[in-house]
């Protein structure tokens, strides 16, 4: 199959662009970058490094509806992905189209419903362009480890992400394959970065997570700069690592996790 390269970017649909401004760029840091124009309205993007991007379209009525809009995969050739893809019985969202960004965009659907988007980036594209630039010291974080997606079932070989995408099992918990599930995650081949599937009632769920060297420091620094955002207690998760889980005024989560064993 085609490869797949890591997490590309993660879109939400957000109650206002000031929303977007005050919670993404000033309380955690990360620097509008660009906006384009898409069928959804248009697109306002924070860097979160040179291939790692979070974007928004502004929608009044977020609150009310499944803000996660998707998850964009690299992809290296993006006309074989699609090949590949249809050979499988992959339900096709929208095929290859250049978005006003400069990308060629492909878009699915996973069984549960979950808006999946792979990306060959245009050489020229603005988030090429913009490459080593938007960098800001002030970003609390500077990689996105894994994004957490909505799943009607906890699956130890879920066909789609294993069989189809070549996703591998990286940790489950427990270990004993005798017992249920309670969290998995899907390393994305040849990358460190992960997909989660957890038991959730919600699509409210999906959600990027960020790496966080030291979560005591990023509570420090997001306390310094809190106006009206909520800030959580920070938890121990089942994977044995420092959690750290927010949501913004629309109810949209964003997550913080160590990446060593919390002791």
């Amino acid at each position: 199959m085609p490869r797949i390269g890591g997490i590309a970017k993660v879109t939400y649909l957000i109650s206002d662009y000031n929303l977007a401004k005050s919670y993404y760029g000033d309380f955690l840091g990360f620097d509008f970058v660009f906006a384009y124009d898409s069928p959804q309205g248009k697109v306002v993007s924070y860097k979160v490094n040179d291939r790692q991007f979070l974007e928004f379209i502004e929608d009044k009525n977020a609150k009310n509806k499944d803000r996660f809009l998707g998850v964009t995969f690299e992809t290296e050739n993006i006309e074989k992905m699609q090949t590949y893809l249809q050979s499988k019985g992959v339900t096709i969202l929208q095929q290859i189209t250049v978005d006003e960004a400069g990308n060629k965009i492909l878009r699915i659907v996973d069984p549960s419903g979950v808006p999946l988007e792979f990306i060959e980036w245009g050489t020229q594209s603005l988030h090429r362009v913009t490459k080593g630039k938007f960098l800001s010291k002030r970003r609390i974080s500077h990689r996105i480890h894994h994004v957490g997606l909505y799943s009607d079932k906890l699956e130890d070989n879920p066909e789609f992400y294993t069989s189809i995408l070549g996703f591998k099992t990286f940790l489950r918990v427990p270990e004993d394959k005798a017992k249920t599930p309670e969290i998995i995650y899907f390393q994305i081949p040849g990358t460190a970065q992960f997909i989660e599937h957890y038991p959730t009632n919600t699509r409210d769920f999906s959600h990027p997570c960020f790496v966080a060297n030291d979560l005591q420091e990023v509570l420090y620094i997001l306390e310094e700069r809190q106006k009206d955002e909520t800030l959580a207690a920070p938890v121990v998760g089942k994977g044995r690592r420092w959690l750290l889980n927010l949501t913004n005024a629309d109810g949209t989560r964003i997550e913080f996790t160590e990446m060593f064993l919390a002791k």
